[in-house]
């Protein structure tokens, strides 16, 4: 009966745990996995970069007109002394807070009120000026053009290359006459367009 016991109690004892592995000697510490999955993961990440400039590059060029640098927002007081525009009419910088009257005109308005008329996303079409009459004859053959768009000016200038050109915020288009799938793709490109950033 004793003998039981004692086999009872011995049963009953708690084992040793085990011992901890020993580390091997001689062996090099295992060197951690490159990262492939993030390698890759940042790499298509920059393709898709890539891609948008491409994209963004290849809509630009399709854009009618030729594109200039910005040459600020700066509001001026009329008649202020700025540096030179860098197009010729111009096509964006130092204006006054005051827009040039929307609609048509006989006589030429100055620069810097109708670069804050393209700021605000108007489209200027300029022609030659002349004499009264053919100022008149411009203005009705290039009201023709516009039709519905209400962001417009059509004014005169002196010293136009070309008898008419238009211009939104940083972009110029001339034309040797009146074009109307021409001139009409180039204010649906540009109408409305806010520009102020």
């Amino acid at each position: 009966m004793a003998t039981r016991k004692n086999r009872t109690a011995s049963q009953r004892r708690p084992a040793k745990p085990p011992a901890a592995p020993t580390p091997r000697r001689g062996r090099r510490a295992r060197r951690p996995a490159l990262p492939l999955p993030w390698l890759v993961g940042l790499g298509g990440l920059g393709l898709l970069v890539v891609l948008q400039v491409v994209v963004n590059v290849v809509q630009e060029a399709r854009l009618p007109g030729e594109r200039f640098a910005s040459q600020g927002n700066v509001h001026v007081s009329l008649g202020a002394a700025t540096p030179p525009y860098n197009s010729d009419p111009p096509t964006s910088g130092w204006h006054t807070q005051e827009l040039a009257p929307w609609g048509s005109h006989l006589e030429p308005q100055p620069d810097q009120r109708l670069v804050h008329n393209m700021e605000d996303g108007g489209v200027i079409l300029w022609y030659a000026n002349g004499t009264p009459d053919e100022n008149a004859r411009h203005v009705a053959a290039l009201e023709g053009v516009v039709g519905r768009y209400g962001r417009v000016v059509i004014a005169p200038r002196e010293g136009m290359p070309t008898p008419y050109a238009l211009t939104a915020w940083r972009r110029l288009q001339r034309f040797d006459g009146i074009d109307p799938v021409g001139m009409r793709a180039f204010i649906e490109a540009y109408h409305g367009l806010d520009n102020h950033r």
